[in-house]
């Protein structure tokens, strides 16, 4: 999950982490295209279906399990004993702490923190709901992590990785398994700042397109296998390695600040700064070659392996990150003519609807090889409890399928010190087990719990005393706080929800838009029709923009047909981030 800049992938998350990878993720889009992939197939719980007969018939057995094939003109994995297409079901596994440097990190390999039992239980629980796969990262962490001061990496680290993957082999469960960054230790990193800064930025950019850069990635990836190999590890037990989790590039360094002159990248090609089909080249050709590049270094030591990259969304055409965030993004199409073998996306939640963000990845359920949703999580600022957050993640992954998506891992499966994000356990395991194949064998179709929230503002027809041209009211209830209505005028004014029926209403929550800050009284109307409200709750205080309101009644109100918020005292314009009207999913 992205934590590296402020904006995943995590547009709220880049402050904390210094090392980590995941991030982030449109009315009036074009519709996507027609289902394809998983959703025409119900997984069982072992996440296998019927499917072709293996492509390896004979020969040396492979080592690695799970396989990728055509069926029917499209990529999918599947499993190489049974035959049986297989499904990609499972959740992030990481034990995430905050360190006495204020950074986040994660805690699984460490030596000293590692707890072998403990993750074998996970793995069990996660099995026994039906989860096929786990995902993982090798080094979200700083000084107490993969890198060694002496040089080169710890021994100790790899043995844990060793003894994770022999113990989610014995469950069952193949590892996705991904690195981040460079290692902070082991004299990784003091080899790519030195060159910076004429040609290169010294960081991210030179890692890609440098000579220099790319080999000590490259050399990182080839000290890792190794290490693995010769700590034991069951490299079979790999689903596949991610070869970063996130690719990304700064638009604004060097090579791309420059606008003059030539450039020599570690393809060996010279490209114009000058001209602009060159420079779209570099980024094209040179990304291409470092996924080469990575791949064999891991292919050398495990032939049959399938590699992976990871990425956030691009932040056009569609803006969902600030605009002066300059990460650059490669499209899908970029790594169509890869040598990967899947792709890894982590469209999130609570900024721009899906459709927007699978525009902006540039998938559309044709490609060449298979899709997987790496990350998906719940944010804290988009829903306000985990069983808000597993009714949105259901419905995020249901949405995906449209696109093809032939896999899924959710952000993540266990603890509570994830500080922006719902966990899997929080709330009685919610989320854990609403994406469960076990409670859902389809991951394409929804199902009722009784313990669920829906926010029902979101299929109402809204309306407003007044609004402004680029504030219609449709904007306070579209799950996207950045979006805004605006009456464009000050109190008296309102906004009112008509519900598609009598609903029963178990909490109202307000989204602050405010400027500047002040005394503000609004009172909160509810009835069976808008001729016969009456007010329920008012909220009176000093408010700031960004503040949330919430109201819990005693007892849940029922036959609500309408919900009218009614602004009679404000220091500004009366408007609305957003607005919730959380009631029981599938009221």
């Amino acid at each position: 999950m992205e934590r590296r800049l402020p904006p995943s992938g995590r547009l709220r998350r880049g402050a904390a982490l210094l090392v980590a990878a995941a991030l982030f993720g449109g009315c009036g889009l074009p519709a996507p295209p027609p289902a394809s992939g998983p959703a025409t197939a119900t997984a069982p719980a072992d996440g296998t279906s019927p499917g072709a007969s293996p492509v390896v018939t004979g020969g040396t057995p492979p080592t690695h399990r799970i396989g990728i094939r055509k069926a029917r003109g499209t990529a999918e994995f599947f499993d190489r004993a049974s035959g049986a297409r297989f499904v990609v079901r499972g959740a992030n596994d990481h034990h995430l702490a905050v360190g006495p440097d204020g950074l986040v990190a994660d805690r699984t390999f460490a030596p000293g923190s590692y707890d072998g039992a403990a993750a074998e239980a996970d793995l069990r629980a996660m099995r026994e709901l039906g989860y096929t796969a786990v995902r993982t990262a090798l080094d979200i962490c700083q000084d107490d992590c993969i890198g060694d001061p002496a040089g080169g990496l710890r021994s100790a680290y790899l043995a844990n990785v060793a003894d994770f993957l022999r113990r989610a082999e014995a469950v069952g469960l193949p590892v996705l398994l991904e690195t981040n960054d460079l290692p902070k230790l082991g004299g990784y990193v003091p080899r790519v700042e030195a060159t910076c800064c004429g040609t290169f930025d010294g960081y991210m950019n030179s890692q890609y397109f440098s000579p220099v850069g790319l080999a000590v990635y490259r050399e990182y990836w080839t000290d890792v296998i190794h290490g693995l190999r010769d700590a034991g590890a069951p490299l079979g037990a790999i689903l596949a390695y991610g070869l970063r989790g996130e690719v990304w590039y700064f638009a604004d360094k060097p090579p791309f600040s420059l606008t003059s002159g030539v450039v020599t990248t570690a393809n060996g090609r010279t490209y114009d700064m000058a001209n602009r089909n060159d420079r779209s080249r570099m980024v094209t050709d040179g990304i291409r070659f470092w996924l080469a590049e990575m791949r064999k270094a891991i292919l050398a030591v495990d032939p049959d392996a399938l590699v992976t990259a990871g990425v956030f969304a691009p932040n056009t055409p569609n803006r969902w990150r600030p605009a002066n965030d300059t990460r650059t993004v490669p499209v899908a199409g970029v790594f169509d003519g890869s040598d990967i073998d899947f792709l890894d996306i982590h469209p999130y939640p609570g900024y721009v609807p899906l459709a927007a963000l699978m525009q902006n990845f540039g998938v559309t359920g044709k490609e060449k090889f298979p899709v997987v949703m790496g990350e998906y999580g719940a944010f804290k600022f988009a829903f306000d409890s985990p069983a808000a957050g597993a009714s949105g993640l259901m419905s995020w992954q249901v949405a995906s399928c449209r696109y093809g998506v032939d896999g899924w891992f959710h952000w993540h499966y266990q603890g509570t010190d994830d500080q922006e994000v719902w966990t899997g356990t929080e709330g009685d395991g919610v989320i854990n087990a609403v994406l469960s194949p076990r409670e859902r064998p389809d991951p394409c179709r929804t199902k009722s719990f009784p313990f669920l929230e829906e926010d029902l503002a979101r299929g109402a027809t809204v309306r407003a005393s007044r609004s402004t041209s680029d504030g219609r009211p449709r904007l306070a209830a579209d799950g996207i706080a950045d979006t805004i209505w605006q009456s464009g005028a000050g109190p008296t004014q309102w906004i009112e929800f008509d519900l598609p029926a009598r609903s029963t209403l178990r909490s109202v929550r307000l989204t602050v838009a405010q400027y500047p800050n002040g005394s503000t009284r609004h009172v909160v109307l509810v009835g069976p029709s808008a001729e016969s409200l009456r007010a329920v709750h008012t909220f009176s205080g000093t408010t700031r923009d960004g503040n949330v309101l919430t109201w819990t009644p005693s007892s849940p109100l029922t036959g609500v047909r309408v919900v009218r918020i009614l602004t009679t005292r404000s220091s500004s314009f009366v408007a609305w981030r957003e607005i919730a009207l959380i009631g029981p999913s599938g009221d």
